[in-house]
């Protein structure tokens, strides 16, 4: 019985840690999708320089776990979602905001699939 203590307690130590991973990836990707929404908002006000500052302070929020993010999820993912940033900060900077709303959805469903590739699913097991 001694024998199976050690790997029953890693494994759980293992769910644990991915349970609290899908937690605080979730949460994240819910404060981008908020940022986001706050540059739409801004945008269809016709404020572009507000709309800059959001874009600002959504980059700072996507920039702070980078480390973490680069550890646990896929780059495709992340890469993606950088060049969509990206994109939409040039526009933002140019004041096309017409052609910023469909980059913004697209950058919200990027991060909607980051947060969804980490939830504990049968889709994601298989």
């Amino acid at each position: 019985m001694r024998a199976v203590r050690v790997p029953v307690f890693v494994l759980a130590a293992v769910l644990a840690y991915i349970l609290c991973n899908a937690a605080w990836v979730t949460g994240e990707s819910q404060r981008w999708l908020d940022a986001a929404a706050q540059v739409s908002d801004a945008a269809l006000q016709g404020s572009t320089a507000d709309a800059g500052e959001a874009l600002d302070a959504l980059d700072a929020l996507w920039q702070r776990p980078q480390g973490y993010l680069h550890i646990v999820i896929s780059h495709t993912e992340l890469d993606e979602a950088e060049a969509l940033l990206a994109q939409a900060e040039a526009m933002a900077a140019q004041g096309d905001s017409q052609s910023l709303y469909p980059v913004l959805a697209e950058l919200r469903g990027q991060f909607r699939l980051i947060a969804e590739t980490q939830r504990i699913s049968a889709k994601n097991i298989f």
